[in-house]
């Protein structure tokens, strides 16, 4: 089929943001003989060609490093070295049973961000132990990058089948590597597990230029609507949750692009979502490690309520009380549509179905048990001094 064109109103671009595999440039990269590919290419060892006791390394910590990792180890029975220039925090996919997600409520980000840090740092080096144990350096405090998820790494790490090493100063000729640490190794394969860059060559050259910066920040209102476009050109999915998945936020994203063309709902004036973009990128780079994958961070409860308010569908602790405690301590896709725009009859009762971790059941017990403990020895203290006074 030819070139066809149409003429439309709004348009909805929903590739997200993991569009075109980024290839670092490394020095000496041309003489290295062994294989070198980006991980967008990895399936599994045997069918990327890598045979057992291979030594391979693997570039970058990301969900998909340590996953990759832990496929060579485990099925392509290699040895694996992780190089990070930017090393990160490691969570176990569940933590007291439960997985890691669920504790990112809204109870919990009714605290401070410093103590929120303070008490997940705590709880994840009692369980795991200190990163420095197993040859990790954070660049930063724990929740100020994005952590990698793992249910393995440390296990192939302390058995030696994985080891760390630091960021690539260059490759050598033939299969040698040289790291900023001065060590040298050689490799057969090198996998390139190094995220994505920004690609829309569909997109006109000026909106592009305006809208996505070198440094892969994005001038748009709550990732989604650009201030000199307004509704008519929509990005779904151009946000990087901080725990959890991206689902619930695209849905949300496209239910107000939705309400936005049906004339349901409007947008703030330009200059009003330019603010808010200068204030959201001015928190980001105060809280987050300065790095390109910090761009798109936002908190997967928080952002869907911020979007919900603009259409009607946030939950609401007063309307069923019910359902107040299922809403400030446990995480479920269906509260945003409990109410507003197509609410659904079953939300409520699978919100209801979905429990809080046993961790914030017992946490709320103690609670209510200090209080009622603080109460009785506040009325003690009360009596007796009544009784002292008649006395």
């Amino acid at each position: 089929a030819g070139r066809q064109e149409i003429i439309v109103r709004n348009v909805a671009i929903a590739t997200g943001h993991h569009s075109t595999p980024y290839i670092p440039t490394i020095a000496g990269q041309a003489s290295y003989t062994g294989q070198m590919f980006h991980s967008v290419k990895y399936k599994c060892a045997a069918s990327s060609g890598i045979l057992p006791s291979s030594r391979v390394l693997v570039v970058g910590m990301g969900n998909s490093a340590v996953d990759i990792a832990d496929n060579l180890v485990s099925q392509g029975q290699c040895q694996v070295d992780i190089s990070a220039r930017s090393p990160t925090w490691v969570f176990p996919p569940f933590v007291l049973g439960c997985p890691v997600d669920h504790y990112a409520t809204r109870a919990l980000y009714m605290l401070p961000f410093r103590l929120i840090e303070a008490i997940v740092q705590t709880l994840i080096c009692v369980l795991l132990g200190v990163p420095r144990k197993w040859g990790i350096f954070p660049v930063s405090t724990i929740l100020r990058s994005q952590p990698t998820v793992s249910h393995s790494l440390y296990h192939h790490i302390q058995r030696g089948y994985v080891r760390m090493k630091g960021a690539i100063d260059r490759v050598g000729e033939g299969k040698r590597v040289r790291f900023t640490d001065g060590s040298e190794v050689c490799y057969d394969s090198i996998i390139l597990a190094t995220g994505y860059s920004f690609s829309l060559p569909f997109l006109n050259k000026d909106h592009r230029k305006h809208i996505f910066t070198a440094t892969n920040e994005v001038n748009l209102y709550k990732n989604v609507f650009s201030p000199q476009l307004g509704s008519t050109l929509g990005f779904i999915g151009f946000v990087q949750p901080t725990s959890g998945g991206l689902i619930t936020m695209s849905e949300l994203q496209s239910r107000w692009m939705a309400e936005l063309v049906s004339g349901s709902v409007k947008l703030p004036p330009a200059t009003q979502m330019e603010k808010v973009i200068s204030s959201e990128r001015l928190w980001e780079k105060t809280w987050y490690y300065k790095s390109k994958r910090h761009t798109l961070q936002k908190i997967p409860i928080l952002y869907n309520d911020e979007i919900g308010a603009m259409i009607g569908c946030k939950p609401s602790f007063f309307r069923d009380l019910s359902l107040t405690w299922a809403l400030l301590f446990s995480v479920s896709a269906f509260q945003w549509r409990l109410n507003g725009p197509i609410p659904w009859k079953g939300a409520a009762q699978l919100c209801r179905q979905i429990k809080p971790v046993p961790f914030y059941q017992y946490s709320m017990l103690v609670v209510l048990l200090l209080l009622a403990m603080s109460i009785v020895g506040l009325l003690a203290h009360t009596f007796s001094g009544i009784l002292s006074y008649q006395s």
